[in-house]
């Protein structure tokens, strides 16, 4: 019997180069948690929202969170534009 692989939610790709996995597994950051992650205020992660850098859910009439494979490819974008 052949074993078909399965897509994980993390290997979406934005732009050219592959998500890694997170290590705490989540698919979903609360916005707070988002914060806290890229070290920035509340106003920056709505602005990266905006800018179209990081993708927000929503999840019911008041709350939302940032997908964690867009939280990931921002840092991984930051990353290789730093070196």
């Amino acid at each position: 019997m052949e074993r078909q692989s399965q897509r994980s939610p993390f290997n979406t790709s934005f732009g050219s180069s592959e998500v890694a996995h997170p290590s705490d597994g989540a698919l979903l950051y609360r916005i707070h948690t988002a914060e806290t992650k890229l070290g920035v205020s509340r106003s920056t992660i709505y602005r990266l929202v905006n800018e179209g850098q990081l993708v927000l859910i929503k999840i019911g009439k008041r709350s939302s969170g940032i997908t964690a494979a867009s939280l990931h490819a921002l840092i991984e974008r930051n990353n290789t534009s730093a070196c």
